[in-house]
């Protein structure tokens, strides 16, 4: 305990050689926790490397004194997170390919027309309002997520959202159900 308690006041005064030993000693452990997630070598050996990364830039700010839990807990949140991405990718990947194939030029034509048209209508929208739009409803994130992933209140996100979709209505009164079905 005594030594953790060292190794975390040297981490906030940045020496980079409580850094390397906590590396040393935790790093393999880790590395098998994070695969026990992933099934993944390569993503559990970047989830490690991200946790070691994040306790470094926060150890000056904050005293960390369960360093070894800390650790731990980062890197089950980190391949959660991760798990949840690719659960989202995968959702999004398998809704493509239920849409039904389009032959036709003038089908094409309307496709490509009507995504330049919400290309455009998402950049009219204020940044903020954008990226809450966006995670919404191309990255199919829930407003809790959204409201997390930008720290701001979930009765924000819903107002974001709810005026996103008022500007939307606005410019896409001919194309409003194309977009739905395509984008959504």
């Amino acid at each position: 305990m005594e030594n953790q308690k060292l190794i975390s006041k040297a981490l906030q005064n940045r020496q980079e050689k409580a850094l390397e030993k906590l590396f040393t000693i935790y790093w393999k452990r880790l590395y098998i926790y994070a695969l026990s997630f992933t099934d993944n070598h390569q993503i559990a050996q970047d989830l490690v490397q991200e946790i070691f990364i994040s306790l470094w830039e926060k150890s000056e700010s904050t005293q960390i004194n369960q360093i070894e839990a800390y650790l731990f807990r980062g890197v089950k949140y980190q391949a959660i997170n991760y798990l949840k991405k690719q659960q989202r990718r995968v959702s999004a990947e398998d809704t493509l390919k239920t849409l039904p194939h389009t032959e036709g030029v003038n089908e094409h034509m309307d496709y490509l027309e009507s995504q330049g048209l919400f290309i455009k209508t998402m950049g009219k929208l204020p940044n903020r309002c954008r990226r809450v739009f966006y995670l919404s409803r191309v990255q199919g994130y829930n407003n809790k997520e959204i409201a997390k992933e930008m720290d701001i209140s979930i009765r924000t996100v819903e107002t974001h959202i709810s005026n996103a979709l008022s500007h939307f209505r606005l410019h896409f009164k001919d194309y409003l159900f194309t977009v739905i079905f395509i984008f959504f």
